[in-house]
């Protein structure tokens, strides 16, 4: 009788270990569960299509959306690839809905990023919860364990220029906390040098700034404010198209400020320089 139960029990245990050396144990390894905080969803019950350049509206249209239940087109400013503030929001039913208009406001970002949640708390009221977005009941679907999300242009950013008219050159000053040595500047227009700290890998507040004339301009010294200094700084090359010799430029309201950094190949001009 014991022969038999262990011999039972030794079948168990090789039963077991065969489906965990199988598909068992495949497909939970490939299911990021860290990934998926939403609600899954087929890729043909949630789709979402939508242009994603719509530079200067004050309406954003959603061409096409499908959802497997009511819904909320969610708009968010785009926060380096990461949603912030809503700036936008429309409720649509189950199916499909086409051509939805979503009102913006308060936009602080030249870019958005829209989402689909569903509609699972009280009816037509909108509850998720940024800081505890885990468990707030209307959050986002997941096709292919990827967020239902894309980004879109809504206000153009930035002054448009090649390398060849405006760049910057600076090496690392280590210990200095007075002023920064710019070996090179080169501005299509009067400008100025501005110089943050940074954060996040961003820039950070605001610690020095030059004006500098158009054309080139050979060791400009930034004086830098007496303020404990990050290991690297950011220096940034923008227009001065405002009040003259006013820095017309406001970190909360970039795109309604004048002088607008200078971008080149598509992408902000700016240079880090350490100094620790």
């Amino acid at each position: 009788m014991k022969r038999v139960t262990l011999l039972a029990l030794t079948l168990g245990v090789l039963a077991a270990a065969s489906l965990l050396a199988g598909g068992c144990t495949s497909t939970t390894a490939k299911m990021d569960t860290a990934k998926v905080w939403g609600y899954v969803a087929a890729p043909d019950k949630a789709q979402l299509d939508v242009a994603d350049d719509q530079n200067g509206v004050t309406d954003l249209v959603v061409k096409h959306v499908v959802t497997p239940g009511d819904a909320w087109i969610v708009v968010h400013a785009d926060m380096d690839g990461e949603p912030g503030a809503r700036v936008g929001l429309a409720q649509v039913r189950r199916g499909e809905s086409f051509d939805v208009k979503i009102p913006l406001g308060n936009l602080t970002t030249p870019k958005v990023i829209v989402a689909v949640h569903a509609d699972r708390g009280t009816p037509g009221e909108f509850e998720f919860d940024m800081m505890n977005k885990e468990m707030s009941p209307d959050r986002p679907y997941f096709v292919n364990e990827v967020e239902l999300a894309k980004p879109v242009t809504v206000r153009d950013y930035g002054i448009k220029t090649n390398a060849a008219q405006a760049s910057l050159e600076a090496s690392a000053q280590p210990g200095e906390t007075d002023q920064l040595t710019i070996s090179r500047v080169v501005a299509p227009t009067d400008a100025w040098v501005v110089v943050h700290l940074t954060k996040d890998g961003g820039p950070g507040q605001r610690v020095g700034l030059l004006h500098v004339s158009s054309g080139e301009t050979s060791s400009a010294l930034v004086p830098l404010d007496p303020l404990p200094l990050t290991a690297d700084l950011l220096v940034a090359l923008h227009v001065d198209a405002g009040d003259p010799n006013i820095f017309n430029f406001d970190m909360d309201d970039k795109l309604n400020s004048v002088d607008q950094p200078f971008f080149v190949d598509g992408k902000e001009l700016a240079i880090p320089v350490r100094v620790k």
